[in-house]
């Protein structure tokens, strides 16, 4: 008796799902609001969640790449600024070097020309004693 009851039940139920089934199958994949069982949920769940995942790894490597990029430009940088303040304080010396042998000869040709002036007063004097002229003479001269 039980038997007969279930038959109709059973024939309506699989009539329900078999509906419901055409009817979502019936729908294109990409505007189906869920999958068609549980387990092909789960697969496209899976999928988009590794889909996703992968998306994280190509975006972190590309974070990754440009701050070692950028690394490497301001390494760069920090190489040119070193170099050309090595060359400025290079170049520097150098003309200090160049001033400082220049005041030195300036100063050497100075001292050599005061030397003359002072040589030159000392014969000079020299001379005068030679042709200082006695008291008489003087005296005769001025007569």
């Amino acid at each position: 008796m039980s038997n007969g009851k279930e038959a109709p039940r059973r024939a309506r139920r699989a009539d329900q799902v078999s509906l419901s089934r055409a009817l979502r199958l019936s729908v294109p994949a990409e505007a189906r609001p869920a999958p068609v069982n549980r387990r092909d949920w789960l697969r496209q769940r899976k999928e988009a969640l590794q889909a996703e995942r992968a998306a994280a790894r190509q975006r972190r490597n590309l974070l990754r790449a440009e701050i070692l990029s950028a690394a490497q430009d301001i390494a760069r940088e920090e190489r040119t600024a070193a170099r050309l303040e090595s060359e400025r304080l290079k170049a520097e010396a150098k003309a200090e070097r160049t001033y400082a042998r220049e005041d030195e000869r300036a100063a050497a040709r100075f001292e050599r020309g005061q030397a003359k002036r002072t040589a030159s007063k000392g014969k000079t004097l020299a001379r005068e004693k030679s042709k200082l002229v006695s008291y008489a003479d003087l005296l005769r001269m001025g007569k």
